[in-house]
């Protein structure tokens, strides 16, 4: 407890009234190098109120307003209220100018969201001109995109894993096009669906993912091609194998010149990825078993669109819709879990899973730096199966829909 009241004691010798987002506790070394300040060090707080009211859809129990976990044979509609400051962020940056004048940056990010509030490491990674090594968003996805809403899960299709990686980066000749090389740390999380069984078994993954990615940037935004290719392992009924997966995203962001408006997409598509998206990552989807004994890539595909108007400059609101879809065929095996202590095995069969997302909030900035919000999030969550149970042919639809008003505010300092 001294150590924590010290430094902040250190930090507020060195407080400076900043503008804009700077933050408010910055130190400058008293040297310079070309003109520049030695190195630049800061700390930041972004405190954040997350208060939710579920009105049905049994996500209770969760912090976020994240579609896939909908049990579709689910019946516990109860209302739950709860509040809690776990999403507050705590950010250390550090930018350093070498003697030739190369500048060096880095990044140590957490919150308190590692369960009870118990502090979670976010990003940490050291960045120069070209390179970028630490952990960060993962390059298959578009750090520069994120719509503007109090639940901090996002639409469905949404790429916004954070994991290790080693990034290379520069311009062609055009400095408008930015391309960008990664290896990433390969994901192994499974956390299965309370209605749906993963499809294999978790295993230790060995080869990093390997993405490429274009970004064309302009005073209005950007838009952003990138592209991932994966060696995923398995594990099935005692026996381990690998297949490959791949996938595509294009995205990007519009706001005119001359006005505070945004609107953001991101379209994905590919085999294998469902490891990427949002609601359905790290739940062991990836990939199936199908009749004719080998291994299958699992297709899937979603996008989102986000929409920020400002009536004011103090008062904006926001829409997003969201669609995530993933289609297994001729699956030699698939399990549903209408019931917690039976199971229904499904042989030669089919699945369409799918996840509706949509969201409209209004927000308020009362003061600089402060941000109030209020916002209604529904979704749906559907799984149609068919496929052979006891040598009965059975074809069976079941969707379920969760709806929560979210509230809180954000405040930067």
């Amino acid at each position: 407890m001294k150590k924590i009241i010290l430094f902040l004691l250190f930090l507020g010798l060195f407080y400076q009234q900043s503008q804009a987002q700077d933050r408010f506790f910055v130190i400058h070394a008293k040297d310079s190098i070309h003109g520049k300040p030695r190195f630049t060090s800061s700390f930041g707080v972004n405190m954040k109120l997350n208060g939710y009211l579920d009105l049905f859809g049994g996500l209770q129990d969760n912090e976020t307003f994240n579609v896939g976990l909908i049990n579709v044979f689910g019946t516990d509609d109860q209302a739950s209220l709860h509040i809690d400051m776990y999403q507050t962020q705590l950010k250390f940056e550090t930018s350093l100018i070498t003697l030739n004048g190369q500048q060096i940056s880095a990044v140590v990010e957490s919150d308190f969201w590692g369960g009870n509030g118990m502090i979670r490491l976010r990003k940490a990674y050291v960045e120069t001109d070209h390179w970028q090594i630490g952990q960060n968003w993962h390059n298959f996805g578009d750090e520069m995109i994120w719509p503007n809403i109090m639940e901090w899960e996002g639409p469905p299709s949404g790429v916004w894993q954070r994991v290790p990686h080693i990034k290379y980066k520069n311009t062609f000749n055009d400095k408008r096009y930015i391309y960008e090389i990664s290896l990433e740390a390969p994901l192994n999380d499974y956390t299965p669906y309370k209605d749906l069984e993963p499809f294999v078994q978790e295993t230790d993954q060995f080869t990093p993912d390997l993405t490429a990615a274009v970004r064309y940037v302009e005073p209005w935004g950007h838009l952003r091609l990138a592209s991932v290719l994966r060696h995923i392992r398995y594990a099935l009924q005692g026996e381990e194998d690998s297949f490959a997966g791949y996938g595509f995203s294009f995205s990007g962001l519009y706001s005119p010149t001359d006005s505070k408006d945004n609107l953001q997409f991101q379209v994905i598509g590919g085999k294998g990825i469902t490891a990427f998206m949002t609601s359905i990552a790290g739940q062991g989807y990836d990939g199936y078993p199908n009749m004719d004994g080998t291994f299958s890539a699992t297709p899937v595909f979603g996008g989102w669109s986000s929409y920020e108007y400002f009536i004011t400059p103090q008062l904006h609101a926001n829409a997003v819709i969201g669609y995530t879809n993933f289609n297994i065929k001729d699956a030699s095996r698939y399990i549903l879990i209408p019931d917690q202590e039976i199971s229904d095995i499904y042989l030669n069969g089919q699945l369409k899973h799918e996840h509706y997302y949509g969201i409209f909030n209004m927000m308020y900035d009362p003061y600089e730096r402060m941000t109030i919000g209020l916002e209604l999030d529904y979704g749906v969550k559907r799984l149609d199966g068919e496929g052979s149970i006891n040598q009965l042919f059975v074809d069976r639809s079941q969707s379920r829909d969760a709806m929560r008003i979210s509230f809180g505010f954000i405040f930067y300092f």
